[in-house]
C-alpha cells in the first residue's frame, strides 16, 4: 500500500508499505478517504522534537481522517466492511484512573493515531483501528466533513472546558483551521464579539469569514493595542491557537482581570516564559488543553445539522503522490491554504 512516510526534517517520502494485519477481535481494517495535515503532523515535519519530546523517523502521521471499514475482527458488531465512518484517534484503555474518572483524553496508557512511536497513522491507503474509536456517518456528510469533525472537537472541547461559556468578549490568536473552528464554534454558540489574529493574511481573512468581528495580522498592526481600542477593559478569554511565544504574551495582555487563557497552540520549545507579574495582578487563568475528550459526535451533529458549516477549510486537496507537496504547502503557508488534506 502507499503511505506518506516522514524520514526526516522536512523529508517526505511516498513509499510503498506492507498491508496492516488485524491483530485483535475488536480491530478494524480501513481504507482511508480523505486524510487531513493537522498542525502537529507539521511540527513532525518542521523540526524533529517538540518540546521534550524527540521524534523518530520514519513515521507515518495523519490522524484527521475518514474511512471506509474494509474488514473487520470477529468481535465487531457495530461497523461491517463498506460502512463510511469518522475517527476517534485517542485510543484509551479504559481501566486506568483517568479512564475512570471520564478524562480518557489523559488516559496513562494513551495509543494515539498517527503520533510516532505510538501508532501508525492515517496518511496510507489502510491502516487499522479498534471498534469503540470508529463512528458510523450520516449519508448526509461528505469524507471531507468527516475529516474536519476532529479539529472541530478539539474547538468544541476548549470552549466545553469554560464551561460552554467562556465569555461575551474572546480572542483567537491563530486562526488555522483549529482556530476557524474555534471561532465558527463561538459563534454557533452566539458569541459574536470575537477578536482574531494570525500571521497569514489568508488566515486572518478566513478569520472574518469564520465569523470574527475583527481580524488582522500582528506583522503588519499592533493587535493589543487595536483590540483595546474596541475592547478597553480587555477580553474575557482569549484561546491561543499558535503556540508562538509573542502570541502567548498578547494573550497576557489582552485578557481581563479575573480571565481565562486557553492554550490550545503548541510551542516547540520545551519551556515557554510568562510573564508572571501581568499574570498574578490579573489573576489571570491559564487552562491548557489537550486534545479533545468525547467531542467527536457532537462535532458530526453540528456539522451534518448546519449549524456549523466548514467544508470550506479544506482549501487544498492532493493526492497520495503529492504528499510532500502537501506538507510544504500547509507547512509554509503557501498559496493561501487554510487545510491541506490528501484524498485517496
Amino acid at each position: 500500500m502507499k503511505a506518506a512516510v516522514l524520514t526526516g526534517v522536512r523529508a517526505v517520502e511516498v513509499r510503498d508499505l506492507p498491508e496492516p494485519k488485524i491483530q485483535a477481535p475488536d480491530e478494524v481494517l480501513l481504507r482511508t478517504a480523505v486524510a487531513g495535515l493537522c498542525g502537529s503532523d507539521l511540527h513532525y515535519f518542521i523540526a524533529d522534537r517538540v518540546g521534550s519530546e524527540k521524534v523518530h523517523y520514519p513515521a507515518v502521521v495523519g490522524h484527521e481522517g475518514s474511512a471506509v471499514v474494509e474488514a473487520v475482527g470477529p468481535s465487531v458488531r457495530s461497523v461491517k466492511p463498506g460502512d463510511r465512518v469518522a475517527i476517534e484517534p485517542a485510543i484509551s484503555c479504559g481501566a486506568c484512573d483517568q479512564c475512570r474518572s471520564g478524562r480518557p483524553h489523559t488516559c496513562r496508557k494513551v495509543g494515539f493515531l498517527g503520533h510516532p512511536g505510538e501508532k501508525d497513522g492515517c496518511l496510507a491507503e489502510l491502516f487499522t483501528m479498534p471498534e469503540r474509536n470508529l463512528l458510523p456517518l450520516s449519508d448526509k456528510l461528505t469524507p471531507t466533513e468527516a475529516m474536519l469533525a476532529e479539529p472541530l472537537s478539539i474547538a468544541l472541547h476548549a470552549i466545553q472546558l469554560g464551561g460552554g461559556n467562556p465569555g461575551r468578549s474572546i480572542g483567537v490568536l491563530g486562526t488555522g483551521p483549529i482556530g476557524l473552528c474555534v471561532i465558527m464554534a463561538l459563534k454557533a454558540a452566539g458569541i459574536t464579539e470575537i477578536y482574531a489574529s494570525d500571521r497569514s493574511d489568508a488566515r486572518a481573512r478566513a478569520a472574518l469569514k469564520a465569523g470574527a468581528a475583527w481580524s488582522s495580522n500582528p506583522v503588519r498592526e499592533d493587535i493589543v493595542k487595536e483590540i483595546m481600542a474596541r475592547q478597553p477593559l480587555g477580553l474575557e478569554a482569549v484561546f491561543e491557537v499558535s503556540g508562538d511565544p509573542a502570541a502567548i504574551e498578547q494573550a497576557v495582555e489582552l485578557v481581563k482581570p479575573g480571565g481565562t487563557i486557553y492554550q490550545i497552540g503548541i510551542p516547540l520549545a520545551e519551556r515557554v516564559a510568562y510573564p508572571i507579574a501581568r499574570l498574578r495582578r490579573k489573576e489571570i487563568a491559564i487552562r491548557n488543553v489537550r486534545r479533545q475528550n468525547r467531542c467527536l459526535e457532537k462535532a458530526l451533529l453540528l456539522i451534518e445539522s448546519k449549524h456549523i458549516d466548514l467544508a470550506w477549510l479544506a482549501s487544498h486537496t492532493f493526492s497520495i503522490d503529492e504528499a510532500p507537496r502537501a506538507f510544504a504547502t500547509a507547512a509554509d503557508r503557501l498559496d493561501g491554504v487554510l487545510k491541506a488534506s490528501i484524498r485517496f
